[in-house]
């Protein structure tokens, strides 16, 4: 009879020991695939625009480039009329701050009410080409953007293609800023220039995004090495011209 007992003991030990386990083995199994689904959230996300972790804050004075709003008109660069020269003004800023340009087409249009009832303004976008600086990682060619216009966006736009201007707005929402005008070769072939221009002068990378300050130093430390001349092209910028830049 005692040894039954301490049999019977010993079995029930090793239940519960091994009960013990299977609880501790579910355990970190649970919390092992409650991190494996965030990891893969996280790297999938939305596909929506979002700006990198090191963008910088978004400033109020962006706000008059920035208005993600729309030109309807294409620009007059060479144009001196005090309307031509407000556009060239503007186009500056919105080149000289942007994050990221990129040649995109419009797919859709929701003028107001359009959308689900909604009384917000949606253009959907297909990016075409970069023209300077890179998509966040795992970001969507597709985009929706709001767009701020008094006037109701009309059906003709379909099909149109744009250049988008896009400076990031960390915290907010959407968390950029945006701007859109009409494409043209002649316009994609200056911003182009422009982008060669930056990225002789080591203010742009060879992705056509801002260099940071260490890769600045590094520069100017091979420049003073290494002096050249550079080659003229069709488009390339002349510093004296009286183009306003910001």
């Amino acid at each position: 009879m005692t040894l039954l007992c301490a049999r019977m003991r010993r079995i029930e030990r090793n239940r519960l020991r091994i009960r013990g386990w299977i609880v501790a083995g579910v355990m970190v199994l649970a919390v092992t695939a409650t991190l494996a689904v965030g990891a893969c959230r996280k790297r999938a996300g939305t596909g929506e625009l979002q700006p990198p972790d090191d963008a910088p804050a978004w400033e109020n004075r962006f706000g008059v480039a920035y208005d993600d709003a729309y030109t309807r008109q294409p620009i007059n660069l060479v144009g001196r009329a005090p309307h031509d020269v407000r556009d060239q003004q503007l186009f500056a800023a919105r080149l000289g701050h942007a994050a990221i340009v990129a040649k995109v087409s419009v797919d859709q249009v929701w003028a107001k009410g359009r959308y689900e009832g909604d009384q917000d303004q949606y253009l959907e976008i297909s990016i075409q080409r970069m023209l300077m600086g890179e998509l966040p990682k795992n970001t969507s060619e597709e985009q929706s953007l709001l767009v701020r216009a008094n006037e109701e966006l009309t059906a003709d736009l379909q099909g149109q293609e744009m250049i988008l201007f896009v400076r990031w707005a960390p915290g907010a929402k959407p968390p950029y800023h945006h701007h859109l005008m009409p494409s043209d070769p002649e316009l994609e072939g200056y911003i182009e220039a422009f982008v060669e221009h930056a990225q002789a002068e080591g203010v742009l990378d060879a992705s056509g995004s801002a260099v940071s300050k260490g890769q600045d130093r590094k520069r100017k430390r091979k420049d003073k090495k290494k002096k050249g001349k550079k080659k003229k092209g069709k488009y390339d910028i002349d510093e004296s011209s009286d183009m306003p830049v910001e």
